[in-house]
This record gives structure tokens, C-alpha cells and sequence, in this order.
């Protein structure tokens, strides 16, 4: 887990503890993430916001949050984890460890792809988990796999811009994607309502979910 704070005028850029990249097959693609875009867009330079990453640290995105963000988690959820593999009370467990309550919630919070990569079960466990260390009114990014298969493991997404996202997969390994319609990703993510699902031809959806 990894803490970036926003450094002072005159100070050197803060630089968290970049977490071992793993295994990273050298085929990454960049795309638009038109969602990511309209969650960016309405940061206010003059307001920088509080995000919580549950990907890891990645140098590229450290460099991002820099310019955007007063203070970063970066929680790094699948590290060294198979979340399947884990019953709701180890899941809740690697929760707490990763992602626990802080003097100051979140506003902003980036999934990635992590819901391809859950239990049917664990969904729910995460959002309610998300919720309770989230502000009111805070903004969830995330992904699913529209195609048959994805990756076995999550991919590393690296921000290239405030709407475009350079995917850089971990293996080349495929397995069946789950596929969870839209309606069911917003039960999923209760209390968090679903304020915009958009499908990219490269066979992502995005979500943004809105903490009510």
C-alpha cells in the first residue's frame, strides 16, 4: 500500500513507492476511456481531489496524480492475491488491510478492471467496503470485458492522458469473461448508482458509479 501526498510549491514532486511491475507481456494498446475523461474533466486544479487507486503503483500514474490529486492510496488489491480464491472473510480481511477508513474519505476511485476478476459474492462486499471509506457523493472508474475471453490476470492500465489509457496485459493466458450486464453491475455496486455505461469498440465497458 502506498501514500502519495500533494507536495508544496516548493517542494520536489512526491513519489510514492513504485510497486514491483511484475510479469508485463510487451503488447500494450492505447484507447480512448471516455469516462475517465468526464471524471477528470471535473477535478478542480484549485481543489485537488483524494483517490484511491486499487491497481498498482505505476511511475506513469504517479506522475499523473501529481497535477490532480491532494493525496493518493494506492491499495495494489490483486498483488501476489487470486481474489476468487479467497472466502468473504479473507476478502474482507485483504480489505481492511488495503483499503481502511482514513481521516479523509475519498472522492475519486479508480477499479480498473477488478470486477472481471471477483466471485459473483465479492461485488458487493467491495462496494460496500468502497462506500464506507468514500465521501459522499464520490465517483467510481471501472471496466468489464464485453468479448468471450480476457486476460487470467488483471491488466495494468497506465493514464496517458485524462482520456486515454495505455492497456498493458500480465499474461497471455485467456479465460472466459464474465460479462455482467449493466443492470447487474449496478446491484453490484449498491450503494453506488451508475451515472454513465458506455461500450468501446476495443470490447470494454466503462462505468462511473456515484456514491449517493
Amino acid at each position: 500500500m502506498v501514500w502519495l501526498h500533494r507536495p508544496t510549491a516548493d517542494a520536489e514532486p512526491v513519489r510514492g513507492e513504485v510497486a514491483d511491475r511484475g510479469r508485463v507481456i510487451d503488447d500494450p494498446a492505447e484507447h480512448d476511456s471516455p469516462a475517465l475523461a468526464e471524471i477528470f474533466s471535473s477535478v478542480d486544479e484549485e481543489r485537488p481531489v483524494r483517490i484511491l487507486d486499487l491497481g498498482p503503483a505505476l511511475p506513469v500514474n504517479l506522475a499523473f496524480y501529481n497535477s490532480v490529486a491532494g493525496s493518493v492510496r494506492i491499495a495494489d488489491l490483486v498483488r501476489g492475491e487470486n481474489l476468487r480464491e479467497l472466502d468473504q472473510r479473507g476478502f474482507v480481511s485483504l480489505l481492511g488491510r488495503l483499503v481502511s477508513a482514513t481521516d479523509e474519505a475519498f472522492e475519486l476511485i479508480l477499479a480498473w478492471d477488478i470486477l472481471d476478476h471477483l466471485t459473483a459474492e465479492q461485488p458487493g462486499v467491495l462496494a460496500h467496503h468502497l462506500a464506507a471509506v468514500a465521501d459522499r457523493g464520490a465517483r467510481i472508474h471501472l471496466m468489464t470485458t464485453t468479448t468471450d475471453t480476457m486476460p487470467a490476470e488483471p491488466t495494468r492500465y497506465e493514464i496517458a492522458g485524462p482520456g486515454r489509457l495505455v492497456y498493458r496485459p500480465t499474461t497471455d493466458k485467456r479465460v472466459a469473461a464474465p460479462n455482467p450486464p449493466p443492470a447487474l453491475v449496478e446491484r453490484w455496486l449498491d450503494p453506488f448508482k451508475i451515472t454513465r455505461s458506455v461500450i468501446l469498440r476495443h470490447g470494454v465497458r466503462e462505468f462511473i458509479g456515484l456514491l449517493r
